[in-house]
């Protein structure tokens, strides 16, 4: 075992050393390119090194184990997963509890193998963060050459887990408390469609030259929850990151929905602001190209002046040609009238700036609607709250990767006696590397008989 980790070593420092030797430019691409290459070739050796012997200590260790009910079914079953490193293969053996009639691979349990992973937990964690951004093929191809398939990329993000953004250690005191929630409608693969919420909560905004950014935006997004327990979400939110005794008013924007106004129920100190995108959106329907007609809408209801307001909505039910056109102006004439206390909520200057379509398009449309895609509805969750988690500012780690097996614990005298030998190769390997022992003097001798002795490499 020593010799094979000794000569794994030597092979590829004269590898690097021979790149470099020839009497000819390298060009960075080559450096990044095969060196990157015989970098990751080297490390998958070392790795099926060390599994390999893991694997013979778990069997040399014939009291511990035996204890435990397991006993060798099969000797040197293959392997194979997708690491960083490339396609990691290596062999294991196979064992049978006889306390429980289970079987399993104990090595794959001591290094967090699990039974049907194809790709390692960091892997994992790359495909699922780039899946927000990219479809499950293209997330394949940029994190691993395609190397994986567009279910397994699925899988992963179905077994996501405790996406949660860190509540900072200090509450934050702002005097003003922007939560803006529409939502997107998304089709399903049955051939129906179904929308999925969106809250985002801010402090304002600020611009940078002519474009606005929120501050500190966080944002709660699923599918399939209740609408209670998304605005309990957001509730707990603000309390655990906010000082609410400081706070003066927290404006509640959207479009009027009745789920958005379940909000007012649970969100301290709220008022609500009608959403001046929908606003403007269903002016411009009411007046049907009338210019003059959409200004005097407007002015109405800047100036927060109802009995105007319906003047010319009588104005307009009146130039009605149709049954169904004053229909409609009834209709939007409700909506306001429904929905007036968000209009008023206008004189506050504090409650400008809302960008509800904004965040709907950013958050969720990007991903889940502008793309013609039909959703299952597991997936369908785990992407809507995958998306506002990255969006918020999360990234996934490996401990968001869900496990579903119980590790197996080596005892610490056999693990010691596989670190042991690598410690001993490690030794002799830059005891015996030619380039320091030659007699020559340069600038990577120098550095190597540094490392060797304990020094600093500069």
């Amino acid at each position: 075992m020593n010799n094979i980790i000794q000569q794994i070593c030597e092979n590829y420092i004269s590898e690097v050393l021979n790149f470099f030797g020839t009497s000819k430019i390298r060009t960075i691409d080559e450096m990044e390119t095969e060196l990157k290459e015989k970098t990751n070739c080297y490390l998958r050796n070392m790795m099926k090194i060390y599994i390999e012997r893991l694997d013979e200590a778990i069997a040399e260790d014939k009291e511990s184990r035996k204890k435990k009910g397991y006993v060798i079914e099969q000797k040197a079953v293959k392997r194979e997963i997708y690491t960083q490193f490339g396609n990691l293969e290596f062999k294991r053996r196979y064992y049978k509890n006889k306390l429980s009639g289970t079987y399993s691979y104990l090595v794959d349990k001591v290094v967090g193998i699990e039974s049907y992973d194809r790709v390692s937990s960091l892997v994992s964690a790359a495909l699922v963060e780039s899946a927000s951004e990219l479809s499950y093929t293209k997330s394949s191809k940029y994190v691993c050459d395609g190397n994986i398939s567009r279910q397994t990329v699925m899988n992963k993000i179905r077994r996501t887990k405790e996406l949660k953004i860190k509540v900072p250690e200090e509450k934050r005191k702002v005097r003003y408390l922007n939560v803006e929630a529409d939502e997107d409608h998304v089709s399903l693969q049955d051939g129906t469609n179904t929308i999925v919420p969106l809250i985002s909560i801010h402090e304002g905004v600020e611009r940078i030259g002519k474009r606005g950014k929120c501050i500190n935006i966080h944002h709660i997004s699923s599918y399939g929850k209740s609408i209670d327990d998304i605005w309990q979400e957001a509730a707990e939110w603000i309390y655990a990151v906010y000082d609410v005794d400081e706070i003066e008013k927290i404006y509640l924007h959207g479009d009027g929905a009745s789920w958005i106004k379940t909000g007012l129920n649970y969100i301290p100190k709220a008022q609500f602001v009608l959403d001046r995108y929908h606003l403007n959106k269903a002016i411009k329907e009411a007046a049907r190209g009338d210019e003059i007609i959409c200004t005097k809408l407007r002015n109405t209801v800047t100036e927060a002046d109802k009995e105007s307001f319906k003047e010319v909505c009588r104005e307009l039910w009146k130039n009605a040609e149709t049954e169904k056109n004053k229909e409609k102006v009834n209709s939007f004439r409700n909506y306001i009238i429904k929905n007036w206390d968000g209009i008023v909520a206008y004189k506050d200057e504090a409650s400008r700036g809302s960008n509800t379509e904004g965040h709907i398009s950013h958050v969720l449309s990007s991903r889940l609607s502008s793309r013609p895609s039909g959703w299952s509805r597991e997936g369908l969750k785990a992407m809507a709250e995958l998306r506002a988690y990255c969006c918020s500012g999360g990234h996934i780690e490996t401990k968001h990767i869900k496990k579903t097996e119980v590790s197996y614990k080596v005892p610490k005298k056999m693990l010691d006696k596989v670190s042991k030998v690598y410690r001993k190769a490690s030794k002799e390997i830059v005891h015996n590397i030619t380039i320091i022992n030659n007699g020559k003097v340069n600038q990577l001798s120098r550095a190597l008989r540094n490392l060797r002795n304990g020094n600093d490499i500069i």
